[in-house]
């Protein structure tokens, strides 16, 4: 179409110029003319052909994109129903009937107890014959629960029949009382022992009040806990010898107040101490066991007259005959972080300095002598169990009178330290003796993954955790009191090692242990030198206890957490070096991320996949 305007233009063009030329030579125009003139009605002609196909040509534009914007929209709805149905197959795979949390019973109980409706469905298929053993299970149950309360109701009715009964048969105490009385000398005669349970329980009235309103209060907490026994420890004639010294002493300070007082440089201030301080022959004995009785922590509780104070000393002992790891820290620390400011370092009884100041004895001689015969140190919280007032470092006066409350409380957080130490000791115990197995313990987050291996766990003196070249160690808080223990763990892949130094605070589980890391590899690497060591010890010290799940163990989570990001670290590292000793092998996106090039140290659920991010 293009050539045929082409030609008629350069047709026009030549009868134009024809035209012209006959013009100025004055020729004639007029057939020359006409024809000139037909040639455009050719050329219209020719211009509406073209129209007509330009707009044919739209035509058939317009009808394309239709087409494809029709098929783009149908492409957009299959991926949206393909979208629908991934969705929809993840939440059929998550899928779980709530029956599965029921405890079913056996084929064998159903086959015996269904008898009849197990033979007639045996032909259904496994759905219809779940549900159908659904169904009579609960038809199962419902009979049970019919029956239960008919059981319960028969119980209450046994129960008011017995206290009936109860009720009939002590009006016949008095009697009885009154026959025993009587028969005492035959019982003597024939040697029977029908009232050794009344002698033993009559030592309990020689208590001192202090221990006698703890150990009442104690055997009413023990009816409802099994978990601790108290006994009364000591002789009768013992309490009664006591109470005469006592009273022949008094008698004694009554006639010296009239007579000079005599020297006391003929004796020594150990001997003075000695003469002075003694404990009621009577004291307490409280012994928890652990949760699978193998150990005992075993507290000796004594009052002192002269002090009008209660001591504690703790004691370990192992029922199995094992070397227990910790124990010593465990039976010293155990009791002097249950409450803050409450160490036992001084005598928290109103005015007792000035009674010791008239017998030339300080608070420090008393408290060094009791450490020193190992009979513990007086508490605040063990003198409010007793009902005794007492004034703690800040002179503050405190009298407990809510005994049954303070002590159930003050028995629940020492038996919640005492099983938290067992944890952690048996923790250290198998990381020491490599008793545990790293790769199927269930802290470990990541199994198929474990390269790094703990190769050692000894423990260390303070002065060489305090010489570590680590930023945490300069930064930290001043002691109040708190010890520690030390540990060195050496993990080692390749040729790369790692040492940790895990400081482990008297206070826990109130305090966590703290971890330092040095990392030996083309260099020693530290968190003052490298960034990445400091982020990944922030991230071993900022597990807490309610972080782990439920049977997880603080230690070894640590632990793991530890070595997963010693293999991040030489991954992400040995990616930029120009031997590359280390290949990727955990599953992360990005080895840096941000302008402080953060390690994708944390283990994450993305999806329904687990990988590491930063």
């Amino acid at each position: 179409m293009e050539n045929l305007l082409n030609t008629q233009f350069v047709k026009l063009k030549e009868a134009m110029n024809n035209l012209y030329k006959l013009k100025s030579s004055e020729h004639a125009l007029e057939s020359q003319h006409s024809t000139s003139v037909l040639m455009f009605v050719a050329l219209k002609h020719s211009n509406r052909k073209v129209k007509r196909n330009i707009k044919s040509g739209r035509d058939e534009l317009h009808l394309q994109k239709s087409k494809v914007d029709l098929s783009r929209l149908q492409l957009q709805n299959l991926l949206y129903e393909v979208s629908h149905l991934k969705k929809e197959i993840v939440r059929c795979q998550k899928f779980k009937s709530r029956d599965t949390y029921l405890e079913l019973l056996s084929d064998k109980e159903y086959s015996s107890k269904l008898s009849a409706d197990y033979s007639e469905k045996a032909n259904l298929s496994d759905h219809k014959s779940h549900l159908y053993r659904l169904e009579c299970e609960l038809r199962l149950r419902k009979e049970l629960d019919n029956q239960y309360s008919a059981l319960l109701s028969s119980k209450q009715e046994l129960l008011q029949e017995n206290l009936k009964q109860t009720q009939k048969y002590l009006s016949f105490a008095p009697a009885l009382r009154t026959l025993l009385e009587s028969t005492k000398p035959l019982h003597d005669a024939l040697q029977l022992s029908l009232d050794v349970e009344w002698k033993l329980s009559s030592i309990y009235k020689y208590l001192p009040r202090p221990l006698y309103i703890l150990f009442i209060n104690l055997q009413a907490l023990q009816r409802d806990k099994k978990d601790f026994a108290s006994e009364v420890i000591g002789f009768e004639s013992d309490a009664q010898m006591q109470e005469l010294l006592s009273e022949s002493e008094n008698i004694l300070k009554e006639r010296r107040h009239f007579m000079e007082k005599k020297s006391t440089c003929e004796a020594t201030p150990e001997s003075t101490i000695e003469s002075l301080l003694k404990p009621h022959p009577l004291h307490i004995k409280l012994v928890i066991e652990s949760p699978d009785k193998c150990y005992e922590l075993v507290l000796i509780i004594r009052y002192w007259e002269l002090l009008k104070c209660v001591t504690v000393y703790p004691q370990f002992n192992s029922t199995n005959n094992t070397n227990f790891q910790g124990d010593i820290n465990l039976v010293e620390d155990l009791l002097g972080h249950l409450y803050p400011d409450d160490s036992g370092k001084d005598i928290p009884i109103p005015g007792i300095e000035y009674e010791l100041q008239s017998l030339n004895l300080t608070t420090e001689e008393c408290l060094e002598y009791f450490v020193k015969n190992r009979f513990g140190k007086p508490y605040c919280w063990l003198q409010s169990m007793c009902s005794i007032a007492t004034v703690n470092n800040k002179k503050i006066f405190k009298h407990e009178f809510n005994l049954h409350k303070l002590i159930r409380k003050v028995f629940i957080q020492i038996l919640k330290r005492w099983r938290s130490w067992l944890r952690l000791t048996q923790q250290i115990r198998g990381l020491t003796y490599k008793d545990v197995d790293m790769s199927a313990a269930k802290e470990n987050i990541y199994p198929a993954g474990l390269t790094g291996s703990l190769v050692q766990w000894t423990a260390i003196s303070s002065e060489e955790f305090n010489i570590q070249n680590s930023g945490l160690i300069n930064n930290l808080s001043p002691s109040n009191g708190i010890t520690y223990t030390s540990y060195r763990a050496v993990i080692v892949r390749g040729s790369a090692k790692m040492e940790c130094f895990i400081r482990i605070p008297s206070n826990y589980p109130l305090d966590i242990p703290l971890w330092t890391l040095s990392v030996h590899w083309n260099g020693r690497h530290t968190s003052v030198n490298n960034a990445a060591i400091k982020m990944m010890e922030f991230w071993t010290n900022s597990l807490q206890p309610k972080h782990l799940e439920s049977g997880n163990r603080l230690l070894y989570s640590q632990l793991f957490r530890t070595i997963y990001s010693f293999d991040i670290f030489l991954e992400t590292e040995g990616a930029v070096q120009a031997v590359r000793e280390y290949n990727k092998e955990k599953p992360y996106i990005s080895a840096y991320t941000k302008r402080i090039r953060l390690r994708p140290y944390k283990y994450i659920m993305k999806g329904s996949v687990y990988t590491f991010k930063q």
